[in-house]
């Protein structure tokens, strides 16, 4: 048997200006570290998505036949996919901008500039489930907020909570990883001391202390943790649960409902979405 493929690949995708959004959704999905857009022929877009090269086959059968092809990156390391990473755009006025970048093309006055690495293991975080939620935490958040981020990952939720204004934040997640990546990110922010991140589980979580509740970590541990999320929202909390596709709605929704919450609103993105609900 021949050794696993070792290193990072970029996996090469044709689209039309009509195509972008949707294939970059199936790339993301895939589980790549980051996407650059390049200008192709003809008024066409060239994606290019990091992976590592052991994950450049899941990838390409992601696409479902889509023409792609894969190119070797040569002498790279755990950070060869930062070379993918560039500045994105969320809500209204958050700007996430990888802290290694001279400049933050396309942000302008009023701007929130958000400065997050996510380490070696989130990749760029420049995911539709991600934008939406930080859409979602810009429309709700309030000065006097204590905002619970569960699954908190590279952080960029719980630093966005607390740079938008909210008093307090507490960061969970089972991985050692994305504790340290959120301290770090908390504290380039300027919000390090609002902003406490743990192993914590989410059963853990001080009950009913909390105005907004933030998730971004799919179907299956959405439906595991509902009741975990209605105990540990105040009365009258807003609930923002991501990660999910169009057709997974419907049983985040009933997990939901099933522990007293309320579903108010679903925000969409191609083929994402973001179920808004709220404690009664």
């Amino acid at each position: 048997m021949s050794p696993p493929p070792t290193g990072w690949a970029t996996v090469v995708v044709p689209a039309t200006a009509d195509e972008v959004d949707e294939v970059s959704g199936r790339l993301w999905a895939a589980g790549v570290a980051g996407i650059e857009e390049r200008a192709g022929s003809a008024g066409s877009v060239e994606l290019r998505a990091g992976v590592p090269a052991g994950d450049a086959a899941g990838v390409l059968a992601a696409l479902e036949g889509r023409p792609a092809t894969v190119e070797d990156v040569v002498d790279a390391g755990l950070d060869a996919w930062r070379s993918f990473a560039r500045s994105w755009r969320a809500g209204r006025h958050l700007v996430v901008v990888p802290p290694w970048l001279a400049a933050t093309p396309g942000a302008g006055e009023g701007d929130l500039v958000l400065a997050v690495d996510p380490g070696h293991a989130f990749g760029s975080g420049a995911h539709p489930t991600t934008r939406m939620c930080l859409a979602e935490l810009e429309r709700v958040v309030r000065a006097d907020d204590v905002v619970a981020d569960v699954g908190c990952g590279s952080g960029v939720l719980a630093v966005a909570a607390a740079r938008l204004g909210a008093a307090a934040v507490r960061a969970v997640d089972v991985e050692p990883e994305a504790v340290r990546a959120t301290v770090a990110n908390a504290t380039r922010n300027g919000v390090a001391e609002r902003v406490e991140a743990s192993t914590a589980p989410a059963t853990a979580l001080s009950p009913d202390a909390h105005t907004v509740v933030v998730a971004n970590i799919g179907v299956g541990v959405l439906e595991q943790l509902a009741p975990a999320l209605a105990l540990a929202a105040a009365p009258g909390a807003t609930l923002v649960l991501g990660g999910l596709l169009a057709d997974q709605v419907p049983r985040v929704r009933a997990a939901v409902e099933g522990v007293g919450l309320v579903a108010t609103d679903e925000r969409a993105e191609g083929e994402w979405r973001t179920l808004v609900a709220r404690r009664p």
